[in-house]
């Protein structure tokens, strides 16, 4: 096991490996309210290290920079997957209700989901109920009102209680019809940076997009890190959107740049230049502080 560290036990640790550390008081207060091994071995990686003693003048500043700048892009990247988030629910809930019209419960109904997954859509209608459960005995809540006074709870209110993956989850096992009118509902965003469209957005090409977006919204709700980060899956192909930022059908799309990218899909033109600008300025503020 490796042995306990004091704090000025780990300012020393980090002089000694050729670490720059300006004001020692200040690391020792830093290091008492950050996790050591989150800042210094998580993002000491990306500066120039010989046998484990950093070289080219690398200043503990620098490493708490990278961390802080980086903290700052998760946050501005989950406010804007929030927004896609949003968006999603609103058209996924309608474009349900509206093929399943006086149907209730029609999302517990294994016949309203595709053919082919009923098996998969199974633990989505479990988790849809397990939902459910947990708020009707709750007074308050749009689940517990709409069960006393209406005998139902339509899906409009109930998305509202599941999480992205949920989401993620309940799109990839409805109907490719269903699917497909999903994605073109997208268009309301979309049309603002590709006009006309010509190649529609596939089910298959919207649900990689989803699982791509989901990875990367854990990561940003989380302490994990986002540098380096790669997706379980890759983002597929859409020949309106990636030809305009150099991407070719043969690369292989699975970090946070080609997220960045695909959230054009799904949030509005102010929403994504929002984005754009907070990224832009970030990156130029760590360039200002690299020494």
């Amino acid at each position: 096991m490796k042995p306990f560290k004091s704090i000025d036990e780990q300012v020393n640790i980090l002089i000694s490996r050729g670490l720059i550390v300006d004001d020692e008081q200040r690391a020792k207060d830093y290091l008492l309210t950050q996790n050591y091994y989150n800042i210094v071995n998580g993002y000491g990686c990306f500066f120039p290290r010989a046998n484990n003693i950093f070289s080219n003048n690398t200043h503990l500043s620098e490493i708490t920079d990278l961390y802080t700048i980086e903290f700052d892009l998760k946050r501005a990247l989950f406010q804007a997957i929030i927004h896609a988030e949003t968006h999603l629910k609103a058209i996924v809930s309608h474009r349900f209700s509206e093929a399943y019209q006086n149907m209730q419960y029609a999302y517990l109904d294994i016949n309203c989901y595709a053919p082919d997954r009923k098996i998969e859509a199974v633990a989505t209608i479990s988790k849809l109920s397990q939902i459910i459960l947990k708020h009707s005995k709750r007074k308050g809540t749009s689940i517990f009102h709409y069960i006393n006074q209406h005998q139902d709870v339509p899906l409009w209110v109930l998305i509202n209680y599941l999480d992205f993956g949920d989401l993620r989850y309940f799109i990839l096992n409805l109907g490719k019809s269903l699917q497909s009118t999903i994605a073109k509902d997208l268009y309301t965003f979309i049309h603002a940076y590709v006009n006309p469209i010509t190649d529609p957005l596939t089910p298959e090409i919207l649900i990689s997009f989803i699982a791509t977006i989901n990875d990367i919204r854990n990561v940003c709700a989380h302490t994990n890190r986002l540098i380096d980060f790669r997706c379980k899956g890759a983002c597929k192909f859409w020949s309106h959107l990636h030809p305009r930022y150099g991407i070719s059908s043969s690369d292989y799309q699975n970090t946070v740049y080609s997220v960045f990218l695909i959230l054009q899909c799904f949030i509005s033109e102010r929403e994504y230049a929002a984005l754009h600008n907070k990224v832009l300025k970030l990156f130029r503020r760590l360039s200002n502080k690299l020494i």
